[in-house]
């Protein structure tokens, strides 16, 4: 017996969301229409659940189920297929055992097509692979991840918003019409949505001008950074558990404190010379487990905002270290930075929030 049609266990989606994400939403459904399973991978703010979300509901009459499932943890997930074998009215749910409620999920959906499910801030890809159902009578799975080393299946790659989308949603968001103003604090944010949005609510809610926030980003980032005004996760809280994991890893620690005083946007990696390769890589590997690097062929990339919360999180003592370990790259690398003594401290200093 199929499952009951109708079952759905989704946020609710308002139908706008910050930036238009088409190209996005065209790459999710050619991927699960090949593979089965589209893992969204990229550094935590940029929308990955809310573009999955939005997916899930653009689709919805192409499905009879569709269920999202905390991903963080076995724990979760088990809680997860309990609480859709009860859904399903299977009666494993009742014998409060989630390995056979699991299992018979997995039964059932991997027999029959028309089912989305959506597993949201899986940590270890590695974890998922028991749940995951039969997909070749046309499920798809969903997922959303900062990892993006999901062996056997391809990715899709989600990063900030196009410049115009940022600077539209700033100003549709605080009413004004200063494009100058907005486009410079998108520079500012990255272009992250988490970013855009946090500083879009404050803007809101303390009725400051966009050219006086983007002043106060300019002198306290980070401070505003950790600030929730009404949003229940801020740019530095989505990042909490990615940091500490790097930074309980040495050598992954040490390369993030580094990137987080260069100046440049794209790190060559000729820059990093002097360090142990074998090193570097394992440092790498590391950070892009969380996607806080970004890996080019011949240059790295931290994203700016990410710069400024690791510097906040630093002693004054480490901050002091890797800012001259950053200005001797730099110098080596032929590059300066800008202004006057006292003008690079300001830049290479975390504010004091």
């Amino acid at each position: 017996m199929p499952p009951p049609p109708g079952i759905w266990s989704v946020p609710a989606w308002t139908g706008r969301n910050l930036a238009s994400r088409e190209d996005l939403l065209a790459e999710i459904g050619a991927t699960l229409a090949r593979r089965g399973m589209a893992p969204l991978c990229g550094l935590g703010g940029t929308g990955k659940t809310m573009l999955a979300i939005e997916y899930a509901h653009r689709n919805a009459s192409a499905y009879d189920t569709v269920f999202l499932i905390d991903g963080q943890s076995p724990a979760t997930m088990d809680a997860g297929f309990v609480a859709l074998a009860a859904e399903m009215r299977l009666p494993e749910h009742e014998q409060l055992d989630p390995a056979r409620a699991a299992a018979a999920v997995r039964n059932r959906l991997g027999r029959r097509g028309r089912w989305l499910l959506l597993f949201d801030g899986v940590r270890d890809p590695s974890e998922v692979e028991p749940y995951v159902p039969s997909v070749s009578h046309g499920g798809h799975i969903l997922a959303t991840s900062q990892n993006p080393i999901w062996r056997g299946l391809t990715t899709v790659t989600v990063r900030g918003i196009e410049r115009g989308e940022s600077v539209a949603f700033l100003l549709r968001r605080t009413g004004e019409t200063d494009a100058e103003s907005a486009d410079a604090l998108a520079e500012e944010l990255g272009d992250l949505p988490l970013a855009l949005a946090q500083a879009g609510a404050y803007i809101e809610e303390t009725g400051r001008p966009l050219a006086e926030y983007l002043a106060l980003f300019r002198q306290r980032p980070a401070a505003l950074l950790e600030r929730p005004v009404s949003f229940p996760v801020t740019v530095a809280t989505a990042w909490e558990s990615a940091l500490a994991a790097v930074f309980s890893h040495q050598a992954a620690a040490e390369l993030l404190s580094l990137c987080s005083f260069l100046p440049m946007d794209q790190i060559p990696r000729r820059a990093l010379s002097e360090y142990d390769p074998l090193a570097l890589d394992d440092a790498i590997a590391m950070l892009r487990l969380h996607s806080l690097i970004e890996v080019r062929p011949h240059a790295l990339s931290v994203h700016r905002l990410v710069k400024i919360v690791v510097r906040n999180q630093l002693r004054r003592d480490d901050r002091r270290q890797w800012m001259e370990a950053a200005r001797r790259i730099v110098q080596a690398s032929g590059r300066f930075l800008p202004g006057t003594e006292e003008e690079r401290e300001g830049r290479t200093e975390p504010d004091s929030g």
